[in-house]
C-alpha cells in the first residue's frame, strides 16, 4: 500500500502513512521492493535479464539496500536505443502489462524524446501518489479551484498533480488548453483559481502580462503557487521570491523525471521532501560514478521501487544535486529524507578556472537584482585559449537603455563576486529572446 489518506478529517496534515515511517523502517521497507523488483525484472524483462547478465549482476547479490551499486546504470540513450529497434515502447513496456491508457513523452531537449507508456494501475496508484503528497502538503483541498498553465502535450509533470488534484483530492480543475496568456488571466479571475500550476518561467511570464495589462496579481485570490518542470523555489531562492512577490502567495515545488515519477515536493517549511518508499535516490560523484559522502553533492541515479509498467533501474537523470540530508528533522513532522535542490543538467554545467558555474546558480543571482528581467541565456563559448563564459539578458522594460550599461557592470560585479570569476555581460532589448510555456532552455554550448 503506497499511501493512506484521513478521508474523515479535512485538517490531516499527511497524505501518507510513508511520511512519517521511521528511518529504519523506510530503509527495511527500500530493500524488500527493491528485492521485489529485482526480482520482478529478472524474470519478466529480456532488456534488464541480457543488460545485467553482461554485466555480471544477478538477484541474489542483492542483501542490503548499498548493494544496489553493483546494478548497472541505465541510461537514456539505452531506452531510446531499445524504442528505435522495438517500437514504440521498447524497454518501457514491460511484457503482459497492460492495458496502456496514458503515454507521455519527454521533452527531447538531449535527443529524440522518449515515450513512456503507463497502465491504470501504474499512473493513478503510482505516479498520482508521488504527487497528491506534494499537493495535500501545500495545502490543497477540496474546496479549491486548481488551475495547471500548460498546453496539453504529453508533459505528464503537471498532467500528474492535475489529475491528482481531480481524482484524489476532489478539486476543481480547470483546464488551460490553447489559452493565450491575457485570456488565461481572464480565466483565473472568472473561475476565482485558488491554486495556480506551471512551470516557474511560465508564471513569472504570465504575472509580468498581468501587469501590462493593469491586472493585479495579489488581487485575483490566487492563495497557492505550485511549479515543476525546472529549479524552483526549493533549488533557486531568487526565482521563489520572484514568484512569491509576483503572486501574492507562499510558493511551493515539485520535482521529478517523466520516465519515473515526483521525486521530491516541498511542505510548508520550504522543506522538499523525497518520495523514498516509491524511489531510491543515489547520489554519485559525476566522474568516477562512485557514491558521494553523506549530504555531499553529486549527480542524481534514481530506482522505480513500486511501479511495474516501466520501471527504471538506476537510472541516469542527467541532474546534479546538493546532496541528500537523512538526519535533520523537519519541523513539518514528516520523516522524508530531505533533498538539497538541484544545480542544474550535467552538460549545462561549465568549469572555468576550477569553478563549476550551474544554470541554477546564475538564474539566483539574475532573479536576485531588481534590473534584471526574467529572461536571460548564458552560453559557453571558448576564445582559442580557454573556455568562457556569456551571460545575455533583458532589463526590465521601465529601464531606459541609456541604463543598461550601468545594469550591465552591477550584474558583472554581482556574478564575479558569486562565483569568484569573471563572465562577459551582455544587455539585450527587452523582447529579444524566446519566451517559453513550459521548460525554458537558457543554455547553449558553442565551444
Amino acid at each position: 500500500m503506497t499511501g493512506v489518506h484521513q478521508t474523515s478529517n479535512i485538517q490531516y496534515n499527511y497524505w501518507s502513512v510513508a511520511e512519517l515511517m521511521p528511518k529504519d523502517e523506510i530503509k527495511k521497507l527500500q530493500l524488500c521492493r527493491l528485492k521485489e523488483q529485482v526480482n520482478y525484472l529478472w524474470e519478466n524483462s529480456p532488456f534488464y535479464r541480457d543488460k545485467w547478465e553482461k554485466s555480471n549482476f544477478y538477484p541474489d547479490k542483492i542483501s542490503a539496500i548499498e548493494d544496489i551499486k553493483q546494478i548497472p546504470i541505465l541510461s537514456k540513450e539505452e531506452i531510446r536505443i531499445s524504442q528505435k529497434e522495438d517500437p514504440p515502447f521498447g524497454m518501457m513496456k514491460m511484457p503482459g502489462r497492460g492495458p496502456i491508457n496514458r503515454v507521455a513523452m519527454t521533452s527531447g531537449t538531449t535527443g529524440e524524446p522518449v515515450l513512456i507508456p503507463f497502465t491504470k494501475e501504474d499512473y493513478f496508484g503510482v505516479f498520482c501518489e508521488g504527487g497528491v503528497r506534494g499537493l495535500w502538503a501545500a495545502g490543497v483541498r477540496k474546496e479549491d479551484v486548481v488551475h495547471a498553465a500548460y498546453g496539453f502535450l504529453p508533459f505528464v509533470g503537471l498532467a500528474g498533480v492535475y489529475d491528482a488534484a481531480e481524482h484524489f483530492i476532489g478539486s476543481l480543475v480547470i483546464p488551460g488548453g490553447v489559452w493565450d496568456s491575457l485570456t488565461r488571466l481572464k480565466m483565473i479571475k472568472k473561475f476565482k483559481v485558488t491554486v495556480l500550476m506551471g512551470t516557474p518561467t511560465y508564471l513569472l511570464h504570465l504575472a509580468s502580462v498581468a501587469a501590462e495589462n493593469g491586472i493585479d496579481t495579489c488581487k485575483l485570490g490566487i492563495r497557492r503557487v505550485l511549479t515543476t518542470g525546472e529549479c524552483g523555489s526549493a533549488s533557486v531562492a531568487n526565482t521563489g521570491l520572484r514568484l512569491q512577490k509576483a503572486w501574492g502567495c507562499k510558493v511551493y515545488d515539485f520535482s521529478g523525471t517523466q520516465e519515473s515519477n515526483y521525486i521530491s515536493w516541498t511542505c510548508d517549511e520550504g522543506t522538499s521532501h523525497l518520495n523514498e518508499d516509491l524511489i531510491y535516490c543515489e547520489i554519485l560523484n559525476p566522474e568516477t560514478n562512485e557514491p558521494v559522502g553523506p549530504g555531499e553533492p553529486g549527480k542524481l541515479v534514481i530506482t522505480d521501487l513500486v511501479q511495474k509498467t516501466h520501471p527504471v533501474i538506476r537510472f541516469e537523470t542527467g541532474d546534479i544535486v546538493g546532496g541528500i540530508d537523512s538526519e535533520s528533522k523537519c519541523a513539518c513532522g514528516r520523516n522524508l529524507s530531505i533533498l538539497k535542490g538541484y544545480s542544474g543538467r550535467v552538460g549545462d554545467i561549465i568549469k572555468v578556472k576550477g569553478v563549476c558555474v550551474s544554470v541554477s546558480g546564475i538564474e539566483n543571482v539574475l532573479r536576485g537584482m531588481e534590473s534584471c528581467s526574467d529572461n536571460y541565456e548564458y552560453m559557453a563559448l571558448n576564445d582559442g585559449e580557454k573556455d568562457k563564459i556569456l551571460v545575455r539578458l533583458e532589463p526590465r522594460k521601465d529601464i531606459e537603455p541609456g541604463c543598461w550599461d550601468g545594469v550591465r557592470r552591477k550584474v558583472s560585479e554581482a556574478l564575479r563576486e558569486s562565483f569568484m570569476i569573471n563572465m562577459d555581460v551582455e544587455v539585450i532589448p527587452p523582447g529579444s529572446l524566446p519566451v517559453f510555456d513550459l521548460k525554458a532552455k537558457r543554455f547553449r554550448d558553442i565551444r
